[in-house]
């Protein structure tokens, strides 16, 4: 990669993230962090919402930064967009491709700050432009939600990191909902790929889509049967093993909760067949784009919500060679990025953006990504491919890891404190070594000999001790192991 090409992405990130503050700015009358936490979106856009009732002109500001942002991301997106594009594709890194949803939230973004101790860069696709690119009449909260996406992303701004070498991460044009629209080859691989899922686990006489429905109306028991089965019907929310009446009633909900009262009508009015098959689309379509991605810059797909991570399984392990073609799974690097967000590891998000960039800066991510790699590598080959296994050796030798830097620390304080000791004992006892510090400057000749050799001994131990622990305290471990203790 050029120097040139790497400006270039800087510089289009850099835009981005201008473009979605001052949007954020002109709507909310301030930035992300002081307008809510991170758990409370939902609750302050209400608040919000309340005030912009109340004041005419202020709902008409934010109308206008919304038409605002669709034209400077487009601009963006046409002028440089395509040189973004290829310059992620040139990066020479250990890169993740986050992808199995459209949406941005708290998860993606714990997840991401998460695999940056692991990683050389993240991959986003932009989880604001599928909200602007083509009409989205169907849902509910067509304006909060790309609002929301900018309220999450912009939580990433301390960690762009000019200064880097390779940008921790990047937030990539997708153009996901205009090649759906609009570009004969995505349509045409998609829809392949869909019934590709369909003819591999519901029936192998599925052809073409149109042969889904008709299976399913002719043989509505073994359909939903085969569905249940494989569990390729997870509903918004839930876990994948539900059984099939639980997950479409949930299903049904979510829908009537988020989508319009006529999308709802219309899909429910078509059937049970028709609502199960219509939300299994809707789960593998982001898996189109996210494989897509993921060939295309040459990055490995990363999933952090169960759901969607299982029907990224599900496509992968499919038995069909034009898949076979697209999957690029590699067991022990999918099994190390589901430890990293995994529940049993949640105390990761505890780690600041400066000391993300602290980490980053000395190299420790790459240290961290040959160690458990080296685990991984370990392991029985016959367990690589039990991700939840992999999963929790990597867990359980974070936790040793972080066992064995405390027994460290402590053995460095107990080090030290003995130094301490003996240094009070040289000084004869006289004077409390912990004052010699403060009371060195207003004693100054007073001091015996001995007590002024010891204060100077004290000084230097401590300033050992504080080096030494320090060091440990920055390390890998050490940011892990406070991240832990809060």
């Amino acid at each position: 990669m050029s120097q040139q090409e790497l400006h270039d992405l800087i510089i289009y990130q850099d835009r981005y993230f201008e473009i979605l503050t001052e949007f954020f700015l002109s709507v909310t009358g301030c930035l992300p962090r002081d307008f809510s936490p991170l758990d409370s979106f939902p609750e302050s856009i209400q608040r919000m919402a309340v005030t912009l009732r109340e004041n005419s002109s202020r709902t008409e500001s934010a109308m206008v930064a919304f038409s605002t942002l669709e034209t400077e991301l487009k601009k963006l997106y046409s002028e440089e967009g395509g040189k973004a594009f290829s310059a992620a594709k040139k990066l020479d890194a250990c890169k993740l491709n986050l992808g199995g949803s459209s949406r941005f939230l708290e998860t993606q973004l714990n997840a991401t700050r998460k695999s940056l101790l692991y990683s050389d860069t993240v991959l986003i696709p932009d989880p604001v432009m599928p909200w602007l690119e083509k009409k989205r009449d169907e849902e509910k909260f067509s304006h909060v939600i790309p609002l929301q996406m900018a309220f999450f992303i912009l939580h990433l701004c301390d960690l762009k990191g000019d200064e880097f070498d390779l940008p921790p991460f990047f937030v990539f044009p997708s153009f996901e909902k205009s090649l759906e629209e609009y570009d004969q080859q995505t349509q045409e691989n998609s829809i392949q790929l869909i019934t590709d899922v369909f003819s591999h686990y519901v029936d192998p006489g599925i052809a073409h889509p149109q042969d889904i429905l008709e299976f399913a109306a002719k043989y509505p028991d073994l359909y939903y049967e085969k569905i249940e089965g494989a569990r390729l019907f997870v509903s918004p929310g839930s876990e994948p093993g539900e059984p099939l009446k639980v997950e479409l009633e949930n299903y049904k909900s979510e829908m009537r909760q988020w989508r319009s009262e006529d999308w709802c009508n219309k899909l429910f009015s078509k059937g049970d067949a028709s609502v199960v098959t219509n939300a299994i689309f809707e789960r593998v379509m982001p898996n189109y784009h996210l494989l897509e991605n993921a060939d295309e810059l040459r990055s490995h797909p990363f999933l952090c919500v169960n759901a969607q991570a299982h029907y990224y399984q599900l496509i992968a392990s499919m038995k069909n060679a034009s898949v076979g073609e697209v999957v690029s799974f590699d067991p022990s690097t999918s099994a190390i990025l589901q430890s990293l967000t995994s529940k049993r590891l949640d105390y990761l998000a505890n780690i600041k953006d400066a000391q993300l960039v602290a980490l980053r800066k000395t190299d420790e991510n790459v240290e961290f990504r040959r160690e458990l790699r080296d685990l991984v590598n370990s392991l029985p080959n016959t367990n690589l491919e039990d991700l939840g296994y992999v999963a929790a050796e990597i867990c359980s030798h974070i936790e040793r890891a972080i066992s064995k830097h405390e027994k460290q620390i402590s053995s460095l304080n107990d080090k030290y404190q003995a130094k301490h000791k003996y240094t009070a004992l040289i000084a004869g006892g006289t004077l409390a070594v912990t004052m010699f510090p403060v009371l060195a400057p207003f004693l100054g000749a007073l001091l015996p000999l001995g007590g002024a050799a010891a204060t100077g001994k004290y000084i230097s131990d401590k300033l050992d001790e504080k080096a030494e622990i320090g060091q440990f305290s920055h390390s890998m471990m050490g940011v892990i192991s406070r991240a832990k203790g809060k």
